[in-house]
């Protein structure tokens, strides 16, 4: 009895709903296509989809780096598949990954967006449990305004930290926002607090000008490297949605 009891106990272990990798991430989607909308096969994490789309639309993959290749064929209707692109994509987790393979073989992002299956929408954006996808964009200008008439440093600073928190913010605002302060130092600070409500932080460079100093730059250089992985996997907006094709984000 007591050995029917253990059989039992081991097969209900076995047989009990285990969480996978991808739900304890969050199911991802990737939808691929030819910048020309051509044919093409592929290898995803090595497993072969070799039938001929123009589309490649796959789901249930988990957040984080995946193999791609991508192979076209040459040669005409009956010509032999060759490899036009192999690297690796990053997928952040619970999202929708739009790209392309443009005229030069490289991937291109289109966008990104929450997994309809895994976020909460609130009248039409997505809510990741403390409301940042649903902040408005930064105004700069009345944003600048406000700090001029802040007699010191530090409260231009404050001001400044208080819009850029409760606001989505562009790396071209930033460095508007940073050419109205006085000190480097308060210019570094400011810049290091904005980076993760950037919301096209591909385009972060552009903040560099508003430096004096070239181990401004090389300071904040290394804070973004150091940061680059907390805000990666969790935050699908980290791919540039407002410089994506309009063409390409429509048909989707």
């Amino acid at each position: 009895m007591k050995r029917l009891i253990f059989t039992l106990a081991i097969l209900g272990v076995l047989l009990a709903p285990k969480n996978s990798e991808a739900q304890r991430y969050g199911s991802s989607e990737l939808r691929l296509r030819m910048y020309n909308n051509a044919m093409f096969t592929v290898i995803f994490d090595r497993k072969i989809y070799d039938v001929p789309r123009n589309v490649f639309t796959l789901s249930g993959i988990m957040g984080g780096s995946h193999r791609l290749v991508v192979k076209q064929r040459v040669g005409g209707r009956y010509g032999a598949f060759r490899t036009i692109y192999n690297g690796n994509i990053r997928i952040p987790a619970r999202s929708v990954v739009r790209a392309r393979i443009n005229k030069y073989n490289r991937l291109v992002i289109n966008n990104v967006t929450p997994n309809n299956g895994n976020g909460n929408y609130n009248n039409g954006n997505y809510n990741n449990g403390n409301g940042y996808y649903n902040k408005p964009l930064l105004d700069v200008a009345r944003l600048q305004n406000s700090i001029r008439r802040a007699s010191f440093e530090s409260d231009k600073k404050i001001i400044a930290e208080q819009a850029i928190s409760s606001h989505r913010v562009k790396a071209n605002q930033v460095y508007r926002i940073l050419t109205m302060f006085s000190f480097e130092s308060t210019k570094l600070k400011v810049a290091k607090f904005a980076y993760r409500y950037c919301i096209d932080k591909r385009n972060y460079y552009l903040v560099n000008n508003a430096f004096s100093f070239s181990s401004s730059i090389r300071e904040l250089n290394n804070f973004i490297g150091n940061s680059k992985s907390d805000y990666y996997d969790n935050d699908w907006n980290y791919y540039n949605r407002d410089y994506d094709s309009p063409t390409y984000r429509d048909n989707w």
